[in-house]
């Protein structure tokens, strides 16, 4: 199995020559699918619906869409989000990360708990691997950066860090973050990408995400209103002109004021407004292009017949 088949960048591949989650999940990968897992892995893609989409009500809308793109669900994992996992994921791009925004995306994603959803690809003349069509389809993290076909925009998403939804971007990626996120239970995972798809998945799916509203609040994650909600609250604490807001210095004006710091009105406003880069950091790993795959720097291999 040549490195090509799982990423089209070289620099990606040199930086997880040592990291222990792809090594451990490409291992545990090779004892359920063998000589396949590139091929395996190329046709499905991992969706991860958060807590901002939970608590924004537009999950089975986010499953609609996917399922008009061309993915079909075929297992469903409920987990939790944690600081570790975070920081797993987010490894080699949290490097430019402001402690405010590693704060703030830690919150966001630890709220309550998230699906990850398995997908499969179903077009029948594949260009591109599954999880980089999906990465596609979702969109940039930055609003400005996403345009109206992107999930993220129709959905709604509001800022840099309530994006609702998370995807690997290549085979290597689904590989090492299914890793991440599952432990030793992504066996379980790459037997089922080998598997039929479960004629009663998408019912299964749809079960887990009103069994988390029944569990989750509805929030409108509308940014204007959570601030004008705030600025009725802690008027001062709104108060910053042009300036980032300092994020240590906001939350502890909520405190003082009765408000949660880490309800969903605070971190709206937060990851809208706090500084989220460090400058002149550069980042370990960077987004892969479509076009890179197209070129053929990345090997797609031809679907099972």
């Amino acid at each position: 199995m040549t490195w090509r088949t799982l990423t089209a960048d070289g620099e990606k591949h040199a930086a997880y020559a040592d990291d222990e989650w792809l090594r451990s999940g490409l291992a545990a990968a090779r004892e359920v699918l063998g000589d396949d897992v590139a091929r395996v892995v190329q046709r499905h893609a991992v969706l991860v619906l958060q807590p901002d989409c939970v608590a924004g009500r537009v999950a089975h809308r986010c499953v609609d869409l996917v399922r008009r793109n061309g993915f079909e669900p075929v297992h469903t994992v409920r987990f939790h989000f944690g600081p570790e996992l975070t920081a797993g994921i987010w490894h080699y791009q949290s490097t430019i990360s402001t402690p405010a925004s590693l704060a703030i995306a830690d919150h966001v994603c630890g709220k309550s708990d998230s699906l990850l959803v398995l997908l499969r690809d179903t077009t029948p003349h594949p260009v591109i691997p599954a999880s980089l069509r999906l990465s596609d389809l979702k969109g940039r993290s930055t609003p400005a950066k996403r345009t109206a076909r992107h999930l993220r925009t129709v959905l709604g998403a509001p800022t840099v860090l309530v994006v609702l939804v998370h995807t690997p971007d290549e085979p290597i990626d689904v590989v090492r973050e299914s890793t991440v996120l599952l432990g030793p239970d992504v066996r379980d995972l790459f037997a089922r990408m080998a598997a039929p798809a479960p004629t009663d998945a998408a019912d299964v799916l749809a079960g887990r995400i009103d069994a988390l509203h029944a569990e989750v609040d509805p929030h409108d994650l509308d940014l204007a209103a959570a601030s004008r909600r705030l600025g009725d609250l802690v008027p001062d604490a709104m108060r910053r002109g042009d300036a980032k807001l300092d994020w240590g210095r906001f939350t502890a004006d909520l405190v003082r004021a009765g408000v949660d710091p880490t309800g969903w009105d605070a971190l709206l406003v937060g990851s809208a407004h706090v500084e989220h880069d460090r400058p002149g950091v550069p980042r370990l790993v960077d987004r892969v292009s479509v076009e890179s795959w197209l070129a053929g720097e990345g090997v797609l291999l031809p679907p099972f017949r």
